[in-house]
């Protein structure tokens, strides 16, 4: 791999956005600049950990610069970009896709409304922990911003299913929503988390727990309100054990004002 200069790593990007609206020559030119960065040092044992995907270990500076470079021409002209998005995924590799999410992030929310139909497709056929990551924050970056009432439809579908690993997607993707400065529609959330509370298991405490910390931030008076409602209601002992579990990594504040209630379940 050649140390990367950085004037050139822009001349090389820039030349690769003007076949933006050529899906194909993209594609293949970005083939041919990942080659020319791609780091020959990985060793195969380290390769063969990330055996869901073909990758040529490019550089983090590499798809931070082309990323950057798709965002104007994304945000201009939305159906070309959409087209991109799709082939850029069909091309199969880690940085491909890496590269198909960030573009579906800078599409307006209207325009990308047919790419976030196939979301749970794309999630569903991600086994690389970085693809599905990339999905649920930065595909969903202007949607989680412009329009979050249409981002929580798409998470209840998740949170509300019977299947662990669809929860899992809902939480991992509300969280960030949660994280946005001046996020505060508490109630709405509420009624779709609840369904992944009732059901809890051992497989999403860890996304529910963090789920849990940041809704505290907002309103630790709401959280506690809403937690102490789903606990009277509950008959699922599986979940008042995991609540139970998780109950040293809540602040002290909502440890003192669920610890009473979880005690009336025993």
């Amino acid at each position: 791999m050649p140390a990367i200069d950085l004037g050139r790593l822009k001349t090389q990007a820039a030349r690769l956005i003007e076949s933006f609206d050529q899906p194909e020559a993209f594609v293949r030119q970005l083939h041919e600049m990942l080659e020319f960065y791609t780091n020959r040092t990985i060793r195969p044992a380290q390769a063969a950990t990330r055996a869901s995907l073909p990758s040529y270990h490019t550089p983090k500076p590499v798809l931070r610069q082309i990323a950057s470079e798709l965002e104007t021409p994304a945000s201009q002209y939305p159906p070309n970009a959409a087209a991109l998005a799709s082939a850029l995924w069909k091309a199969s590799y880690l940085e491909t896709r890496l590269l198909a999410c960030h573009l579906v992030g800078f599409i307006p929310p209207a325009s990308a409304m047919p790419l976030f139909s196939l979301l749970p497709e794309w999630v569903q056929q991600s086994k690389d922990p970085e693809i599905q990551a990339a999905l649920l924050t930065d595909a969903l970056k202007r949607l989680r911003r412009e329009n979050s009432q249409v981002l929580l439809l798409l998470v209840e579908d998740w949170l509300k299913s019977p299947d662990h690993r669809a929860q899992i997607w809902g939480l991992r993707a509300l969280i960030p929503l949660l994280n946005e400065q001046g996020f505060e529609n508490l109630p709405a959330v509420f009624r779709i988390l609840r369904p992944a509370v009732e059901t809890a298991r051992p497989s999403t405490q860890l996304d529910l727990q963090a789920c849990l910390a940041a809704l505290e931030r907002i309103s630790l008076t709401e959280t506690l309100h809403f937690l102490r409602e789903v606990i009277a209601a509950s008959k699922n002992p599986e979940m008042l054990r995991i609540l139970r579990r998780m109950l040293p990594t809540c602040s002290l504040e909502l440890q003192t004002g669920l610890r009473e209630t979880l005690r009336e379940t025993i």
